[in-house]
């Protein structure tokens, strides 16, 4: 939301770096580097919660008694949730 209503004031992109935190720029580079950061963070986050629902999860409902695929479930969750962090 506040994206937006600084977009729609006119003001420069605001972005977070861990090196300069929150800063608005008009810098190209910059701005590149967060926008392409930021897409493949979701796009990972896409394909982890597709394994999950789409692969793990049927395989453990066929497979309860296995340890290694529970254990496979716990870890891509917890990416999962990892990665719904960072986004």
């Amino acid at each position: 939301m506040l994206r937006d209503l600084i977009s729609e004031r006119g003001r420069p992109p605001l972005i977070y770096t861990r090196h300069d935190g929150y800063q608005f720029t008009a810098d190209p580079a910059n701005l590149e580097v967060y926008e392409t950061a930021r897409v493949r963070v979701r796009v990972l986050l896409t394909e982890v919660r597709r394994l999950v629902t789409g692969t793990i999860a049927p395989h453990t409902v066929l497979a309860a008694d296995d340890k290694r695929v529970r254990h496979i479930a716990v870890q891509l969750t917890a990416v999962e949730s990892t990665l719904d962090l960072i986004t």
